[in-house]
């Protein structure tokens, strides 16, 4: 009877199996390391790329800086130029004002009718007196008064009976107010520039 000894074909076989497993050990953890580089490599791209965005939005925000405080320069510029125009307007409205007031006056006094013998312009109260030729004249001088775009209202002070001449004539006195459009206020300051003075008051004409 022939007897084989079959021990070490098992063992080669068992050697081979766990040379196999070792080598798919090997090759699974080269290809972990293959897929881990691969993540890797896609998430330093990945900051790359958003580190170079970051970079460009950052460079697009500083020009966007230089944009806004020149927008923000020429609006102060602006209110300055703005508000001297204002106070140019204030000085000429002023200056302008008293001739006004008294070619108004002028214009609503009838000449054949009412002669005027002293005005005193105060402010904005005007105390004439004159003579007219009768009550109706003077009611209707204070009527137009009344009416203007210029004066509140006219108030008779005294009337009485006078003669020039030959002429029987009303003399009288009056206190006119004045009611002037005001002058344009000047638009609101830019923050940081300064505050333009006031529009002197117009002056008293006597």
């Amino acid at each position: 009877m022939i007897r084989i000894n079959l021990l070490p074909i098992r063992q080669i076989k068992q050697r081979i199996k766990a040379g196999q497993q070792v080598m798919a050990l090997v090759v699974g953890f080269f290809v972990l390391l293959g897929g881990m580089g691969l993540v890797s490599y896609g998430q330093a791209t990945k900051i790359t790329g958003l580190q170079a965005e970051t970079t460009r939005l950052t460079q697009e925000m500083e020009k966007h800086k230089k944009v806004i405080a020149q927008i923000e320069k020429i609006k102060k510029d602006q209110a300055v130029i703005e508000t001297k125009l204002s106070v140019i307007k204030g000085l000429k409205f002023a200056s302008q004002l008293p001739a006004r007031v008294l070619d108004e006056v002028a214009n609503l006094t009838p000449p054949d009718r009412m002669w005027l013998t002293s005005l005193d312009y105060t402010g904005a109260v005007l105390v004439v007196a004159g003579t007219a030729l009768d009550n109706a004249t003077i009611a209707e001088y204070m009527d137009k008064i009344s009416h203007s775009d210029l004066f509140l209202g006219a108030e008779l002070k005294n009337s009485s009976l006078t003669m020039i001449g030959n002429q029987k004539l009303k003399s009288f006195s009056m206190t006119i107010n004045a009611l002037a459009p005001q002058p344009p206020a000047p638009p609101p300051a830019a923050p940081g520039a300064k505050k333009a003075p006031a529009a002197p008051a117009p002056p008293a004409n006597k």
